[in-house]
């Protein structure tokens, strides 16, 4: 009993830095914000405001219509993003171990790279004069202002989004392929399926609930593209078409000095995310 009484001792002792950590950077963090998002606040004085941010915040166009961005967002990058991903895993699935582990890591190299790098980067490629309009040229097709147009540059990001997450799609994948029983080729080969016919019609729909996950988590990474924005198109222009919540409270907060507000948005997005999350263990109890 003794010897219990110590481990526990010893195991609470060693939970303290994690526990004071979690303290000092997400619970008190979050208390001063739910605290400033009831006050008009700026960075000098702070008036009560009762629930006045949450009202502004809830009939601000810009901050709706981040949230309408983040739809079509999801809408352009997923679809993509998870069939490349599911593509290029099943395709290394029928090489030896170690040529599949090198192709697992080429694809992931891109999303090693910082997303301000990779967002400085793009933004010289995407110039009129730059890399990937010299190359439509040569099919005449003539330079295109993929930053100053709400739609183009809707699609540039979504572009940039999925070179730099398929990568991690493709080991999501891996990982959920590799862990299914080999009795299960086994058992289709001896009901005379063809290999083609196994990944369509067996490994396809067991992936379906990792397949559900991504597009959760997707939306929930698109709520909170910030530097990919910030570098190509400075405010979430042009006209507020890209900008995600995540920036549009940043732009309210230190572009517009309204902390108080930039709060209460952040608890909105902060309740939005956790319904979101809330479903996403939903589905992981059912997958299991």
């Amino acid at each position: 009993m003794e010897i219990i009484r110590m481990k526990k001792s010893a195991a609470f002792l060693m939970l303290i830095p994690a526990f004071g950590f979690f303290l000092l950077s997400f619970v008190v963090p979050m208390i001063l914000v739910s605290r400033l998002s009831f006050y008009r606040a700026d960075y000098v004085t702070e008036t009560f405001a009762a629930f006045s941010n949450y009202r502004i915040a809830l009939t601000d166009p810009y901050y709706i219509k981040s949230f309408i961005n983040s739809f079509w967002f999801v809408l352009m990058i997923t679809p993509p993003m998870i069939f490349s991903g599911y593509k290029i895993a099943s395709f290394l699935s029928d090489f030896p171990e170690k040529v599949q582990a090198a192709g697992r890591f080429i694809i992931y190299v891109p999303g090693l790279a910082s997303g301000l790098i990779m967002a400085l980067l793009w933004g010289w490629f995407l110039l009129r004069e730059g890399l990937v309009n010299q190359f439509l040229s040569y099919f005449g097709v003539a330079a295109i202002p993929w930053l100053s147009e709400p739609w183009t540059a809707r699609i540039a990001i979504s572009v940039i989004m999925i070179v730099s997450s398929v990568g991690g799609q493709v080991i999501l994948f891996a990982a959920s392929m590799h862990s299914l029983p080999k009795e299960l080729e086994d058992a289709a080969k001896i009901d005379g399926a063809s290999h083609g016919q196994y990944k369509r019609h067996i490994v396809f729909p067991l992936m379906i609930p990792t397949i559900l996950l991504t597009v959760l988590l997707q939306i929930v990474g698109t709520m909170q593209m910030w530097e990919t924005i910030f570098v190509l198109t400075g405010e979430g222009g042009p006209e507020g078409s890209t900008a995600s919540p995540v920036y549009e409270i940043f732009l309210t907060a230190f572009r517009f000095g309204k902390s108080g507000l930039a709060a209460a948005k952040g608890i909105i997005l902060m309740v939005v995310i956790a319904g979101i999350l809330l479903i996403k263990q939903r589905i992981e109890r059912w997958s299991k």
